[in-house]
C-alpha cells in the first residue's frame, strides 16, 4: 500500500476546537474545491464529497494518490440530484450545511435550482463558496480552462518569461483559487457569527494568481526600472550548484546576513561589492565557492549559522515530518 505523506495539506497540522461543529458539502471536483475542502476537513470540519453517478471526478482515474491527497477523511456520497428524488436528498443535506462549495461554470447551479438566491432561502445561515476560472462576471465566464489557461490569462507566465518560462512544478492557479476560497470562506462563518446570515463567496483561480503577482505588476507599473531581484538575478537571492548537482537557496537579502555569508566563505574582500550594481562581481565568485564542495559537506558547514541559506530538498526530504528533517543549513 503507498502511504501518503504524513504532512497535512495547507500547512494546517492540528484540528481547531470547535470546527467539528461544521458541516461542509462539496460538490467539486479535480484539484481546486477539494483541495480548499480538504485544508477545511484538517481544521476540523466534516466535508462530505457529493458526486454525480454519470459524471466523477476525473482525478479518480487519472491520479488516484494525489485524488486521496485532498479527499482522505471526507464521506462521500453518490447522488444523482438531476433526478427528484437526488434532488430531495441533496436539498436536506443543504438545509444542514453550514458551506457548500462548487467549481461548476458560473451558471450552472442557476440552472440546476442549486444558486446561492435560490439556497439561501432553504438555509439562510450558509457561506455558499463558487470557485471558477474567470470569475462569474468576466467575458470569459464560460469558457473552460484549467491551471495553465489561468495561468496565461493572469499574466504570471509572461512575468515568468513567455513561451520560453518553465512551467511550475504544482498547479499555481489552481492552489492560489483555493486558498482564496478558504479565506473567503472563514471570512464569512466570521462574518455569520455576529449577523446570524451566510453570505455567498466567489472566487476566480485567475484573479486570484494575478494577485500573488504584487512584486512583478509593482516592477511594470511602479517605474522602478533595473532587474527583480526576486528572479535570482541579485546574487545574495538565487540558487547555487555544488559539486556534486545539489543546490543552496541563498536568500540573504539583508546587508548583515549577507557580510556574514561572505564572511565565512572566506569572501570577506568583496564585502565593499554594491551588489544590486555589480551583481556579476560577487555571483561568479559565490558560484565558484559553492561548486567547490558537495551539499553535505556545506550543511555540515553552514549549519550553525542563521543567515538565510538552505539546502534544496528532494520532494521525499522536504515530506518527512519536520522532526526529522532539517529545512534549513
Amino acid at each position: 500500500m503507498i502511504r501518503l505523506p504524513g504532512r497535512p495539506v495547507g500547512g494546517i497540522g492540528v484540528p481547531f476546537r470547535g470546527f467539528s461543529r461544521l458541516r461542509v458539502l462539496d460538490l467539486s471536483k479535480l484539484l481546486p474545491g477539494p483541495y480548499a475542502t480538504q485544508v477545511l476537513g484538517d481544521m476540523g470540519c466534516r466535508v462530505t464529497r457529493v458526486e454525480l453517478p454519470h459524471a466523477p471526478d476525473l482525478m479518480r482515474q487519472v491520479d488516484p494518490l494525489s485524488y486521496r491527497m485532498v479527499n482522505h477523511g471526507k464521506a462521500a456520497l453518490t447522488l444523482d440530484y438531476r433526478k427528484p428524488a437526488g434532488m430531495r436528498r441533496l436539498r436536506r443535506l443543504i438545509a444542514r450545511a453550514d458551506v457548500l462549495v462548487e467549481t461548476f461554470r458560473p451558471g450552472r447551479m442557476e440552472r440546476l435550482g442549486l444558486g446561492y438566491e435560490d439556497l439561501r432561502r432553504l438555509n439562510p445561515r450558509l457561506v455558499y463558496c463558487s470557485l471558477s476560472g474567470y470569475g462569474a462576471r468576466s467575458a470569459s465566464a464560460r469558457k473552460a480552462g484549467h491551471d495553465l489557461n489561468f495561468l496565461a490569462a493572469s499574466g504570471y507566465l509572461a512575468a515568468a518569461g513567455g513561451a520560453s518560462a518553465a512551467l511550475p512544478p504544482a498547479p499555481l492557479a489552481d492552489l492560489a483559487g483555493s486558498m482564496a476560497a478558504v479565506s473567503g470562506i472563514l471570512a464569512a462563518l466570521l462574518e455569520r457569527g455576529t449577523t446570524g446570515r451566510g453570505r455567498a463567496v466567489r472566487v476566480s483561480m485567475a484573479d486570484a494568481i494575478h494577485s500573488w503577482l504584487v512584486l512583478p505588476l509593482a516592477q511594470e507599473f511602479g517605474g522602478r526600472g533595473g532587474e527583480a531581484w526576486w528572479l535570482g538575478r541579485f546574487p545574495f537571492y538565487r540558487l547555487y550548484r555544488t559539486k556534486d548537482g545539489g543546490a543552496i537557496a541563498v536568500a540573504a537579502l539583508e546587508r548583515t546576513y549577507a557580510l556574514a555569508l561572505l564572511e565565512e566563505l572566506g569572501l570577506e574582500r568583496l564585502a565593499s561589492i554594491d551588489p544590486w550594481r555589480e551583481p556579476e562581481k560577487l555571483r561568479r565568485p559565490l558560484e565558484a565557492k559553492f561548486r567547490g564542495a558537495t551539499l553535505a559537506d556545506w550543511a555540515r558547514r553552514l549549519s550553525k549559522f542563521d543567515f538565510c541559506v538552505t539546502p534544496v530538498l528532494t520532494l521525499r526530504e522536504a515530506a518527512r515530518p519536520s522532526r526529522s528533517r532539517s529545512a534549513g543549513l
